[in-house]
């Protein structure tokens, strides 16, 4: 064979190679629409759900919350929908909560609820809220005491964000920006001083949406269909998802890792967001699946495993 003709053979057989490979990989990352749980919410009062987090205490169950324009509580439902309780958050503010994380330490079970979100980013504060997740929901209407509120202050001025998630083992609070050119990355300490307004700690940016290579710039101010609507870490540390209205991405964290690090990875995996306007979603308390969660009367969910890495 000449060794034009050799050369061209090799290249092709290098092409077919990576091709063959790289559709059984997104074949394998893909999730049938028949392995998706879906499912409406049933409590009528939840209409406009911007956070999700999984509870620590009792399988298969869930808390939420609505976006602007509600009072300062949380829902409790399962995994069908069925409402368990309502949480009124006694002394809270809800000028626009955004997202939530659950935590579990030696302590207890803890929601942590962030009102975060500042459309004209004119806030001068953020607030983030920690209460006990409650062992007795048998009533109704239950009532919960702030344990901690975190008053926090961007130190180059007002962000909008809808992203929230807690690393227990850090016991660290990550906060990821909407309306940046690039999302940008925060965090403060759970052991923050109290009675202190805290600053949030900038990391830098994320630019891995929709991949490191294809990742632009929004306008500054303005969102698209890669801003982020909600974050929330897995419960061994070791993956993170974002969502967008979109997409939901997730990334894979070694060991050695920050988290601004594992973010700004290509996502191994990306599913799609096929309800109306997704803006939440969590891990189960084991990680083993991921529900996400869109606004509207009713609220739609939908639980599926969690991709593997």
């Amino acid at each position: 064979m000449p060794l034009s003709c050799r050369h061209f053979f090799r290249a092709f057989t290098l092409i077919l190679f990576l091709t063959i490979y790289l559709t059984s990989a997104a074949a394998a990352l893909k999730i049938k629409d028949g392995d998706r749980q879906r499912f409406a919410a049933k409590e009528i009062l939840l209409t406009e759900m911007s956070g999700l987090a999984s509870s620590y205490l009792y399988e298969n169950r869930f808390w939420a919350h609505n976006d602007s324009g509600d009072r300062g509580r949380l829902f409790s439902f399962d995994d069908k929908g069925n409402t368990v309780t309502q949480l009124l958050i006694d002394g809270s503010s809800a000028f626009d909560w955004e997202d939530m994380s659950s935590f579990k330490d030696s302590s207890g079970a803890y929601l942590l609820i962030g009102d975060i979100g500042d459309n004209m980013m004119l806030r001068p504060f953020a607030d983030v809220y920690l209460v006990s997740e409650p062992e007795n929901v048998s009533k109704a209407i239950v009532h919960s005491n702030i344990l901690r509120h975190y008053p926090l202050v961007y130190e180059d001025g007002p962000h909008d964000a809808e992203a929230l998630a807690v690393d227990a083992a850090e016991r660290l609070v990550y906060i990821l920006t909407k309306r940046d050119s690039h999302p940008r990355l925060y965090r403060f300490s759970l052991d923050a001083i109290a009675s202190k307004t805290i600053p949030l700690t900038y990391m830098g940016e994320v630019r891995s949406i929709p991949s490191v290579e294809k990742h632009t710039a929004q306008r500054q101010g303005g969102i698209s269909g890669g801003s982020p609507t909600a974050m929330e870490f897995s419960p061994k540390g070791d993956m993170a998802l974002i969502v967008t209205l979109r997409n939901t991405y997730y990334f894979r964290r070694e060991k050695n890792d920050s988290w601004l690090e594992a973010l700004n990875k290509n996502a191994f995996a990306i599913t799609k967001n096929r309800m109306h306007q997704t803006e939440a979603a969590t891990f189960t308390a084991d990680g083993e699946k991921v529900l996400i969660g869109s606004e509207g009367r009713p609220a739609i969910l939908e639980l599926f495993d969690t991709p593997q890495h």
